[in-house]
């Protein structure tokens, strides 16, 4: 190990890599100057990914694809030699600030991992409670409109017994305690700029996954959920959405958030009765996302329930509406509601 390679954090970079060669070299040039060991795993590039990797990587392995992501998720961790390892995407970043930040977390004897927060950029506005507009633009922001924020474990211990679960969305959080996770508050800077490898074949492929472990019944809550969601709203296949989601639910992975997306599924279809009464459950027991109360709202006022989607509304702007275009819109509709109500109440006396 070189003395400039003594003197960074303890940390090992592992990735997993295929067909990255619009985004590889970005990322392993990022990381270079602040850690001392960096593990690439390749699972079958066929474009410049290998030959831009070995001019940064430590260690260049290769891995046979088996449609399970945990398994090349661990195959990079069993390479790794230092005390603490971060994963990252070829298509995300961190900053500088970053890297520092993840140095002093990991002097501690009081955790094994850290949660990171990954930001997906878009350029169209994602209506969801983890989508969040960018205020003061830099060089990772690159002039999107905003993100989508998603707490994930990425820094952890370099330990046997920490590793992957889960073919698909694979995670590492179940093979750490909960009392030994902390938050760092670090964003990873994540990029979908590859129209080649876009966000629809990513899920296409994943759910090619996911339908085989259904079918075989190896399918755990995490892949019906998931699988769900991509039939709602990628194939369309909103039979199959119900009955996968309605599984998940009954598995009691993410329950309110299944049974929103069972609500979602009701919505689409146009079975408005259905919806209306998934949502107003979730209402009654305190789950109301941005999504769901949008939603509420216009099923009430198909109903003719005013007052309800009035209520639906008011929610959603106390809990807090980025977009100034959006949350406009929704002010002028509550204006517009609270006056048709006004009059129906004034016909009818």
């Amino acid at each position: 190990m070189s003395k400039i390679a003594q003197t960074l954090p303890p940390i090992s970079l592992c990735m997993i890599v295929r067909d990255e060669e619009h985004c590889i070299e970005r990322a392993l040039q990022s990381a270079r100057a602040h850690l001392p060991e960096i593990i690439v795993v390749d699972t079958g590039s066929v474009d410049r990914t290998i030959g831009l990797a070995k001019k940064y990587a430590d260690s260049l392995e290769f891995f046979e694809w088996i449609d399970d992501f945990s398994a090349a998720r661990n195959h990079s961790l069993k390479c790794a030699t230092q005390p603490w390892i971060l994963v990252l995407d070829a298509d995300e970043l961190m900053s500088p600030v970053g890297f520092e930040k993840a140095a002093e977390l990991i002097r501690t004897d009081s955790h094994d991992g850290f949660y990171l927060t990954q930001r997906l950029y878009h350029n169209e506005e994602v209506r969801s409670d983890n989508w969040h507009v960018v205020q003061d633009q830099d060089a990772f922001s690159r002039d999107y409109l905003g993100y989508l924020e998603n707490r994930i474990l990425r820094l952890f211990r370099n330990d046997p017994a920490i590793r992957y679960s889960g073919k698909v969305h694979e995670v590492v959080d179940y093979s750490i305690a909960a009392g030994r996770i902390g938050e760092s508050g670090i964003p990873i800077h994540h990029y979908h700029e590859n129209e080649a490898n876009n966000s629809r074949q990513h899920v296409l492929r994943n759910l090619a996954i996911q339908e085989n472990l259904i079918s075989s019944g190896k399918a755990t809550g995490r892949d019906y959920l998931s699988a769900g969601m991509a039939h709602m709203r990628v194939t369309r296949d909103l039979n199959r959405a119900r009955q996968y989601l309605l599984t998940a639910f009954e598995l009691g992975t993410d329950a309110l958030p299944a049974l929103e997306a069972v609500a979602e599924a009701f919505y689409r279809g146009g079975d408005n009765d259905q919806a209306a009464q998934v949502y107003g459950r979730l209402f009654d027991v305190g789950h109301r996302s941005a999504a769901m109360l949008n939603n509420l709202a216009n099923l009430l006022v198909k109903r003719g329930d005013l007052s309800g989607a009035i209520s639906a509304l008011t929610e959603l702007l106390h809990q807090g509406i980025e977009n100034p275009d959006r949350k406009a819109r929704v002010e002028q509709n509550l204006i517009a509601l609270r006056r048709a109500l006004t009059e129906g109440q004034n016909q009818s006396q």
